[in-house]
């Protein structure tokens, strides 16, 4: 069984997935067209992963697939995510241009820097007009930093929970520790020679395995108990940093890291960026995965109206 939101997979007999609160599907393929818009058609396929990474990296649930009409790559997303989505591709876009554009040029800077070094230091006779352009391509060098910091960022994988990690390590311990047990009942029936089908040698690394997963299973189960511990004093101090923020930030406070001459994907870097400094400078350096989905998530839950 699938989810169709988050298209995370499950056994057989659960009805509901347990994030996105909706129906399970049998085949996703069965109700694709139904929660899926087309976001973007890309050329290279190793491009549409790069999008997808960054995508979910953002918390947008993407997927590609060859497209059966032209030789290009299909970038999907949920339709409920469609905005949110054309924001974050934009904002892809104008660093995977700039890098585009940065190659094709590098022969033609290279080119020219024989020119500049007969021309001497023309930095004090340059006007005004050029000192302000040489400004702005500072400034969108910058914001292009930014934004590559991001995918970066989603290359190594986006922040994990306490809240899943004790999940993850309780669904684990459970498998490992149901697998091992009845495993270790057939070959405690094959011991006693209830009945035999195993060779010794068989038998003998059988056992051990079975053993072996009991064991993992117990130290999934201290992990996850561990992590549900973490999971208490992170929801916590969440509650704290929101309340705080509810009191001290505003949508007005942010926009003052807007500037004129850039896009609203580059501001909303911009605010994002501004909103962790408030943050801290309050409670201190902080896991920057989970301040990046911390800060995105409020963000889009108390400004996204008002941006």
């Amino acid at each position: 069984m699938w989810c169709p939101v988050c298209r995370n997979e499950y056994r057989e007999g659960i009805t509901e997935c347990a994030d996105c609160k909706v129906a399970l599907v049998a085949d996703l393929n069965d109700c694709k067209e139904a929660n899926s818009e087309l976001l973007v058609m890309i050329e290279s396929e190793e491009d549409a992963k790069k999008l997808v990474a960054y995508l979910e990296y953002s918390d947008i649930v993407a997927y590609y697939e060859p497209s059966t009409e032209d030789a290009a790559f299909s970038v999907y997303v949920n339709k409920k995510d469609y905005k949110k989505a054309k924001k974050a591709f934009s904002a892809f876009l104008t660093v995977e241009l700039s890098d585009k554009i940065s190659k094709q040029t590098v022969l033609s800077a290279a080119g020219d820097a024989s020119a500049d070094d007969s021309c001497g230091d023309a930095s004090d006779d340059m006007p005004e007009n050029e000192t302000d352009e040489t400004q702005t391509d500072e400034d969108e060098t910058s914001d292009i930093k930014k934004i590559k910091n991001a995918i970066a960022s989603a290359a190594k994988g986006s922040y994990v929970s306490k809240d899943e990690k004790s999940a993850d390590y309780r669904s684990s311990a459970i498998t490992f520790t149901v697998f091992g047990i009845i495993g270790c009942v057939v070959m405690a029936l094959h011991w006693l020679g209830i009945f035999q089908y195993f060779a010794t040698t068989s038998a003998v690394v059988l056992s051990i395995m079975f053993v072996g997963c009991i064991a993992v299973g117990i130290d999934s189960f201290r992990r996850a108990k561990k992590a549900q511990t973490e999971a208490k004093e992170e929801n916590a101090f969440i509650g704290q940093l929101t309340e705080w923020l509810d009191r001290n930030l505003t949508f007005d406070m942010l926009i003052q890291a807007d500037r004129a001459e850039c896009s609203d994907e580059v501001n909303f870097l911009n605010r994002i960026a501004e909103m962790k400094k408030y943050i801290q400078k309050e409670f201190g350096e902080l896991d920057p995965g989970f301040l990046d989905q911390f800060t995105e998530e409020y963000y889009n839950d108390h400004f996204e109206e008002e941006a």
